[in-house]
């Protein structure tokens, strides 16, 4: 199947759980405050250059790379078979980042969705900061318990919270997690709901610009939604 296949299927997906979403919301007597609407941020760690224009030719407009070394390459590449896509082709940085990364982190993404540490949000607006610029980063916050799994338990995270919302070269954009890897829906959405609590959470603070929850990747993407996911980080049901 084409990644324009592919991409149907997962849209398809994400539409009927978004049907669930506004029943289990419902149920709850809750207002899901992420809203109504879902970003795929699609997964490229494993893919070339290449794949990302095919995929941004089937209608993707986000990725998400893992290592900033391999974002910075692709976006070089692209920069040059296809520059006129890179108005509108974003990159987010996914996987844990480095504080000696920082630089290219932030001169080749959009957003950067794994920031664990007040350390590492320092530095991003440091960087900023240099560059007369602002970035949107969410805080990466572990819900599963997963020793292996990175981000920063909620209650360090409300303090990261504080700390971003005081620096000039950050905006406070939302949340990001990965849940428990299992079969059991029930403890996946036990994490999606713990992240969509403290997103809730935030967004009462902070409001404004604090209006994105990411997580959900090709395994668990639709629970992801149905808990109030409104970006996603699907790879491999999109590439393969």
């Amino acid at each position: 199947m084409s990644i324009a296949d592919n991409l149907s299927y997962v849209n398809q997906k994400i539409g009927a759980a978004l049907e669930k979403r506004r029943a289990r919301f419902l149920t709850l007597g809750r207002e899901c405050l992420s809203g109504s609407g879902v970003m795929i941020a699609a997964a490229s760690k494993y893919v070339d250059a290449p794949a990302i224009i095919e995929a941004y030719d089937a209608g993707i407009r986000v990725f998400g790379e893992n290592k900033v070394r391999d974002l910075k390459a692709k976006y070089e590449f692209i920069s040059s078979a296809r520059p006129e896509i890179l108005s509108e082709l974003k990159f987010h940085t996914i996987g844990h980042l480095q504080t000696n990364k920082v630089r290219d982190a932030v001169e080749y993404s959009a957003m950067i969705q794994s920031v664990d540490s007040v350390k590492l949000a320092r530095k991003i607006s440091e960087q900023c900061e240099k560059n007369s610029s602002r970035m949107d980063v969410l805080i990466e916050i572990k819900t599963s318990g997963e020793e292996t799994k990175t981000g920063i338990e909620i209650d360090g995270a409300r303090e990261l919270a504080e700390e971003i919302s005081s620096l000039g070269g950050l905006n406070l954009a939302g949340v990001m997690t990965m849940a428990i890897f299992s079969d059991d829906a029930a403890a996946v959405g036990e994490c999606f709901m713990k992240a969509f609590d403290f997103f809730e959470e935030l967004k009462k603070k902070y409001g404004g610009r604090c209006e994105y929850l990411s997580m959900g990747m090709s395994d668990d993407f639709e629970l992801a939604v149905e808990y109030g996911a409104n970006i996603i980080r699907p790879g491999r049901v999109l590439f393969k």
